[in-house]
């Protein structure tokens, strides 16, 4: 069994710090090593590379957007900028984002800001490419939504997204902008 650790592991031993208190990447002797942002839905683990992330947003305030696909859960003005608000769980088909947006991550894929709204946002986890679990080796489902899966040390399992072939496949182009 492969296993990947998470960043707290590393963070326990100063002389092991592989990510500093800003939360930049030291460089090491592996460089094939990937950095992931876990979260929850529905109370499963996922997890998208770090590089894709914006940032993390509390508290999001939203409006509707009539006649938006059923994906879409509505938009957010961040400074200014307009960015759609995506239903991960709809897209997955695992329940339906409702309530007040806790937790949100803005990932960038091209030049398109997309919000994702999380259940819960958990840890940074590392994992060298070697030890990244081809979704299809598992099942011959060829599930395209996932990119790989990693096992972490405390036995659980998260399903990586690959959130450009969501775009790509599942919503689009999310054009929000004024004409």
């Amino acid at each position: 069994m492969q296993w990947c650790r998470t960043m707290k592991d590393d963070i326990s031993d100063p002389d092991k710090k592989s990510i500093n208190e800003t939360g930049e990447k030291r460089l090491q002797d592996q460089e094939d090593e990937k950095l992931f942002t876990l979260f929850e839905l529905e109370g499963e683990d996922y997890g998208v590379p770090v590089d894709l992330m914006v940032e993390i947003v509390r508290n999001v305030s939203t409006f509707n957007i009539p006649g938006a696909p059923d994906h879409v859960v509505g938009a957010t003005d961040l400074r200014s900028e307009v960015v759609p608000i995506i239903d991960l769980k709809k897209i997955l088909e695992i329940g339906k984002t409702e309530g007040e947006l806790k937790d949100v991550l803005l990932v960038r894929i091209g030049d398109e800001k997309l919000a994702l709204p999380v259940d819960k946002l958990k840890d940074i986890v590392s994992s060298t490419e070697d030890k990244l679990i081809d979704p299809s080796s598992i099942t011959n489902l060829q599930d395209k939504m996932l990119k790989w899966i990693i096992r972490l040390e405390d036995g659980r399992t998260v399903r990586v997204l690959d959130i450009n072939e969501i775009v790509d496949d599942k919503i689009g182009k999310v054009d929000l902008k004024r004409k």
